[in-house]
């Protein structure tokens, strides 16, 4: 029999990180981050990252294994070799496997066994996903408080020290929709109102994709989840029955 892998994914502001760390403590799971920008040592805010005290004593993998300063680019094919052995390393300790994170390729190429080149796919687990698609009602404000917050932490500080670092600034650009703006800000082609305001709606077109991808997701292991209120509830009756079969 496949070992068993639980995957928790869906969109941008979801509420993912909160859910996981309920999961991994009720059901002794060790998280692996599924996210291409959380790879990246020092791009911790705009990647909302999460924190030493939010992972609550839960072991995570694949957080901060890249250098950006390197210049190189982490691909779909790094993180299913890196999150194979993180789940064997898991299994082998008797905990769980969870994978955590809104990279939909990254997820579907550990659920799915993607093959590379001419190499078939090749699944190796047993997999349930449970997929978190809250509507648009939920996510906008969610979008817009966290947007603020996120400037107020430090993001463009942020931002800046990784130049210093020597991150090439065209690299930060390829690292998505925040490094990309906060660039732009800091080198005056934004003001700061015109930030906030493509930040917001390239957000929430982001989150349209998503959507479209993760409907796609394969029916025979994914589940859908749509109100924040019962997340915990349904995914702990979802993974419970998970677990038993």
């Amino acid at each position: 029999m496949k070992p068993k892998l639980i995957i928790i994914s869906g969109l941008t502001a979801s509420g993912k990180t909160a859910l996981s760390i309920e999961i991994a403590q009720q059901f002794n799971a060790e998280i692996i981050s599924a996210d291409s920008r959380q790879v990246y040592q020092g791009l911790d805010i705009g990647s909302a990252k999460i924190t030493p005290a939010e992972k609550q004593g839960i072991p995570h993998h694949c957080l901060d294994i890249v250098d950006p300063t390197q210049n190189t680019l982490y691909s779909v094919g790094d993180f299913q070799r890196d999150a194979y052995r993180a789940i064997d390393e898991i299994t082998q300790r008797g905990k769980l496997p969870l994978i955590v994170g809104g990279t939909g390729l990254y997820t579907r190429a550990v659920a799915e066994g993607y093959g590379f080149g001419d190499t078939p796919n090749q699944p190796r687990y047993c997999v349930l996903q449970i997929c978190l698609m809250p509507p648009n009602t939920i996510l906008a404000p969610k979008v817009k408080l966290r947007n603020q917050t996120r400037v107020a932490q430090g993001m463009f500080d942020e931002t800046r020290a990784l130049l210093s670092k020597g991150v090439p600034s065209d690299f930060l650009y390829k690292l998505g929709l925040e490094y990309r703006l906060n660039v732009r800000y800091l080198q005056n082609e934004i003001d700061l109102a015109t930030y906030y305001d493509e930040l917001y709606h390239q957000t929430m077109q982001f989150i349209k994709r998503q959507r479209t991808w993760y409907r796609k997701e394969n029916p025979t292991y994914t589940h859908y989840l749509t109100d924040p209120a019962t997340y915990l509830t349904d995914a702990v009756t979802l993974i419970k029955n998970f677990l038993a079969e």
